[in-house]
């Protein structure tokens, strides 16, 4: 709302008006992008995936998630060079496009993010378990929810198994 002021006669009246509408276009630099040299930077401090020399991959080609630099909380999931089907994925989380850590100490295989529970301030992940074969339907879906909290990030669900 804004204020309008006007004269009528000798008298000064004021009156609430509504405010034109919000821009639906974001400020410069907003969005997703999974390109973005905070997830390449963030991707060399990461060990290799423990017991192998398996690097993780910053390629903007394997890297899927919501990461927007505007963002409360944002994933970038990335899986290692020369990845399979079935090779470990990490979920690094960000903070309006600050590097915070992983999602969880280990990387699961079978990990994607949940875009229609995903909010501003809160990252849904699923972890899936898998069925009989990589191709074949996963035998459990397990959704943890991340949620920005004042400072930190909450794991608000048990991480899966």
């Amino acid at each position: 709302m804004r204020l309008r002021a006007m004269w009528v006669g000798s008298v000064l009246c004021a009156g609430l008006t509504p405010a034109p509408p919000a821009s639906a276009v974001p400020p410069a630099g907003c969005g997703v992008n999974l390109a973005a040299p905070q997830i390449a930077a963030a991707a060399q401090h990461l060990a290799p995936y423990p017991g192998t020399d398996w690097r993780w991959s910053a390629d903007p080609r394997m890297v899927e998630g919501n990461f927007d630099p505007c963002a409360t909380l944002s994933t970038a999931l990335m899986t290692v060079e020369g990845a399979t089907a079935s090779s470990p994925v990490t979920a690094l989380m960000f903070h309006h496009g600050d590097y915070l850590g992983t999602a969880t100490s280990k990387a699961h295989a079978f990990t994607s993010l949940n875009t229609a529970r995903t909010t501003d301030d809160t990252v849904v992940l699923d972890y899936q378990t898998p069925g009989e074969c990589n191709a074949c339907p996963p035998a459990a879906v397990s959704s943890v929810r991340y949620q920005w909290q004042a400072d930190h990030v909450a794991m608000l669900d048990p991480e899966p198994a």
